[in-house]
């Protein structure tokens, strides 16, 4: 092969290098928006404390300890690592789909060895061939350019849907946390009532045995200290599932090892809730959803250049030869280079069928968009309102749990010098029980709800921040 053969060939080779290039770049057609975003909140706000991360608000050294065990995606919550392989398999993807762009070269290497009878003598031989091929869809449209794009989107969009998941999961163990906290105070408070109401049932029965209760106290009694006696059996049971629960979140064999708080913590400052739009760029699912929005709308921008003419290139090398020590003389090359321009003329109705399916993809994907969009602010607003209504609700409780108390105290020692009858001793022990099971109850609802928000926000109170990360 002669120096001006070379170099007419490189051009050649160049110049549909640098057509394709131009032709790939990717018209940006972003869909509008399809959600109608509020300037702000409708629900009532607080003035937010600082703080830099909403785990580490609740200044919870084993919550935190947890929540990194479960987010080890190489041993921790056994969901999150399968959406991490998730994650790698759309990367790849996205490579398969952007090499569609490239030229696709192949090496054929062959070898064969023949033998036939010519005027009545046996000839043998050997061939040897060297063969490359080249194959190249010259992407004047953008077609396959669009189709890389959408591929991105998708990899993309699982990427979100990663840190979606590690947000979820941070929520869910938080929340599994805090709700085995008070499964393990109610079966305390459980306990406690038992005891309690077993001592009250021995001094009924010690004052029937000296004559001055009657029978009907003692059946009063006994039937309190049996019922306290299945609460707690109750309670027990609740506590070890909620324990369970936990274990597997984290990933390990779920068998009650865990060693739980028996003490809720105060509830954290007020968060930074911002504006509407924030929590827009913040949540990672809105983020996934508006990628699969803009991966359908290049899908469908390639669709509609299908009906376009493709330009397909295609090229050969190669020798053949019977002694193996001339495929690499250049000498004795054969190359050649073909243009091939096609255009669809029939198919069937195929192409206006893709094209009518690709539409309506992207219209589904603006609409999921849309769907998604409009549940996380339902989220927020929910979850700023139950703030207000569920702290008036704790200091009611805590006012009554208070009088209870004293009211028991009272009643208690009433009932010792005869001042009141069985009836008010059981009953103002009941309601105590009650207001203080109430209390923990409202106190978890509370720090659930913190959670709640805290998530349907996004996670922390800056667009883009990991939501995990304490230093961020």
């Amino acid at each position: 092969m002669n120096s001006t053969t070379f170099v007419n060939r490189l051009s050649i080779t160049s110049l549909f290098v640098l057509v394709s290039a131009c032709a790939s770049v990717p018209v940006d057609e972003r869909p509008d928006n399809p959600v109608k975003t509020p300037v702000g909140w409708h629900a009532d706000t607080v003035a937010a404390q600082a703080q830099t991360s909403w785990l580490a608000s609740f200044d919870d050294a084993e919550l935190t300890a947890l929540v990194n065990e479960a987010l080890n995606e190489t041993g921790g919550n056994l969901s999150l690592r399968s959406t991490v392989a998730r994650v790698r398999a759309a990367q790849a993807q996205q490579g398969i789909v952007d090499a569609n762009r490239w030229p696709q070269l192949a090496l054929a290497l062959g070898g064969a060895r023949s033998k036939q009878n010519i005027g009545g003598t046996e000839v043998k031989g050997n061939d040897f061939s060297l063969q490359a091929q080249l194959n190249w869809e010259l992407d004047l449209w953008g077609r396959l350019s669009n189709q890389s794009r959408a591929a991105f989107f998708d990899y993309r969009a699982s990427e979100s849907d990663l840190a979606a998941a590690r947000l979820s999961l941070t929520a869910n163990i938080a929340r599994g946390w805090y709700n085995a906290v008070a499964a393990v105070r109610q079966q305390q408070l459980a306990e406690h009532t038992a005891e309690s109401f077993s001592q009250s049932l021995a001094v009924i029965e010690e004052r029937y045995r000296s004559g001055i209760g009657d029978a009907l106290d003692v059946s009063f009694a006994r039937a309190n200290a049996a019922s306290a006696q299945s609460q707690l059996e109750a309670r027990r049971i609740q506590a070890d599932n909620s324990v369970l629960t936990l274990e597997t979140l984290l990933g390990r064999y779920p068998q009650r090892q865990l060693a739980i708080n028996d003490e809720l913590p105060a509830i954290p400052g007020s968060p930074a809730v911002g504006v509407p739009l924030q929590m827009l760029e913040r949540r990672p699912d809105l983020r996934a959803a508006h990628d699969r929005l803009l991966a359908a709308s290049s899908r469908n921008v390639a669709t509609q250049r299908n009906f376009l003419p493709s330009l397909n290139l295609t090229g050969s090398d190669g020798v053949s030869t019977s002694e193996f020590r001339d495929l690499f003389d250049l000498e004795d090359l054969v190359w050649r280079i073909a243009a091939q321009l096609t255009a669809p003329i029939f198919q069937g109705g195929r192409l206006k069928a893709q094209r009518t399916q690709a539409e309506a993809v992207k219209d589904q994907a603006v609409w999921d968009y849309a769907a998604v969009a409009l549940q996380a602010f339902q989220e927020v607003e929910s979850a700023l309102r139950a703030e207000k209504y569920l702290a008036g609700q704790e200091q009611a409780v805590a006012t009554a749990t208070r009088e209870s108390n004293l009211a028991e105290e009272l009643a208690g020692e009433r009932y010792a010098t005869g001042l009141v009858d069985i009836t008010t001793l059981l009953e103002s022990q009941r309601r105590a029980f009650d207001a203080r099971r109430t209390l923990i109850d409202v106190r978890n609802q509370r720090l659930q709800n913190r959670i709640n928000l805290h998530l349907a926000l996004g996670g922390d109170n800056r667009p883009g921040s990991d939501p995990n990360n304490k230093d961020s």
